[in-house]
């Protein structure tokens, strides 16, 4: 739309100074006076400012194994001010453990597997690690009747006519069913230290708690430093209880950027705030779940690293960037950083041929202009800067990528 509002504006100032001169000097003076000045006002230098950077800078993003959706979000991705993570897998390893079993009314092995029955047909994390661990330990893996997955919130399945439940304290307890005070007061204690709780319920009563956890990652301060050197401002949009989610958070000092107990649809909405507020925001996930806030952030960026997502089997859904690894943020975002300086650059080398060519080119309405000038004088000069845009747009390919991070014995490879 700019440059067709240029094109439109160099019509008719080509125009307006062609009917002048035509009016005063006749048809041979207004032809070589409209002439010069269509190309002298062209935007043709402006045009050329972003195309070849863009595909360059493409080209050095797709080398670092990078999936790249179209290259307009390069300039997306350079203009963020907000990168939203996710807190399991980021800031946490993703290895889940488990650290207790809490019955009441059962015993460990048959809290353990009532729970690891439940979430058998579920490819979450939390459910995988409680599931092998029954199976690690030869527990009996009961058939189910029905099944149905909450995401952000647990399980529900039918064993034996009974519906079992497994997931967040306060979405089991709001299905009508019942948890003493203990196991609340047990539950908010291991949140407090960082481990995920998880409520088992049979019938219509919490028979126990399962409890998880993963280990920090120190390598992703390292990640996280970067962007605050960057003035990028850190979310964390996390389904994790917010004592659980806080107690990790503050190994990083990000507790006042948590948000915590939030569902794929309250993600989303927590990224449309951001966006309302005037903010750029890069949303990067990994897993099927994150979709609703990928697709309406700004920038949206499928972490592949560890994950069951494939981006090929949402048809219909396009997403920015898919990396292999963490670090790739970093690398594809410097990339697109240095590519917009120089397509700035080139808007400047661009504007700088109107300044020198359109004024001359004006003049020839005068019969004996200050400064004589030719319509040829006019495509050299557009030939001339056509050709230094070019020149300064292959700096983009000169310059290798490279990580923003300083150089270590461990890699933010390892993330």
């Amino acid at each position: 739309m700019r440059i067709k509002l240029f094109f439109l504006v160099d019509l008719l100032t080509t125009g307006i100074f062609a009917g002048y001169t035509y009016a005063e000097r006749g048809i041979d003076a207004a032809f070589a006076v409209g002439l010069a000045i269509f190309i002298a006002f062209s935007p043709i230098c402006l045009i050329l400012a972003s195309p070849v950077v863009l595909r360059l800078a493409g080209r050095a993003i797709e080398a670092e194994q990078v999936k790249l959706t179209n290259l307009s979000s390069i300039l997306n991705l350079a203009a963020i001010d907000v990168v939203s993570i996710p807190l399991n897998r980021f800031l946490t390893d993703g290895e889940y453990f488990i650290t207790d079993l809490v019955p009441e009314g059962f015993s460990q092995q048959s809290l353990l597997s009532y729970a690891a029955s439940a979430e058998q047909n579920s490819n979450h994390q939390l459910a995988r690690t409680i599931y092998d661990s029954a199976v690690h330990r030869n527990m009996r893996i009961q058939n189910i009747a029905a099944f149905h997955e909450i995401p952000g919130q647990g399980v529900e399945a039918l064993i034996n006519s009974s519906p079992i439940r497994v997931g967040n304290p306060y979405w089991v307890t709001a299905q009508s069913v019942s948890a003493s005070a203990e196991l609340f007061t047990k539950a908010d204690q291991l949140a407090v230290h960082g481990k995920i709780p998880l409520f088992v319920s049979l019938g219509s009563m919490v028979r126990g708690i399962i409890a998880l956890r993963d280990e920090i990652k120190s390598q992703a301060r390292e990640f996280l430093s970067v962007l605050k050197k960057s003035d990028i401002e850190i979310l964390i949009l996390t389904a994790l209880n917010k004592k659980t989610a806080k107690s990790i958070a503050k190994n990083f000092n990000l507790e006042d950027n948590l948000r915590a107990n939030l569902t794929p649809e309250d993600k989303a909405r927590e990224v449309q705030i951001y966006r309302a507020k005037g903010h750029n925001i890069a949303f990067i996930g990994n897993e099927f779940r994150d979709l609703p806030a990928l697709v309406n952030a700004d920038v949206s960026v499928l972490l592949n690293e560890g994950n069951n997502f494939q981006l090929n089997e949402n048809a219909g859904i396009q997403l920015d960037f898919e990396i292999p690894t963490l670090e790739k943020f970093l690398i594809i975002r410097d990339i697109a950083v240095r590519a917009v300086k120089i397509i700035k650059q080139n808007k400047i080398i661009a504007y700088l041929s109107w300044i020198l060519l359109v004024p001359p080119a004006v003049l020839m309405v005068f019969e004996n202009p200050p400064i004589p000038f030719h319509p040829i004088a006019s495509v050299a000069g557009v030939l001339i800067f056509t050709m230094l845009i070019l020149i300064n747009s292959m700096r983009m390919k000169n310059q290798p990528a490279k990580s923003t991070t300083e150089p270590r014995k461990s890699s933010l490879l390892d993330l």
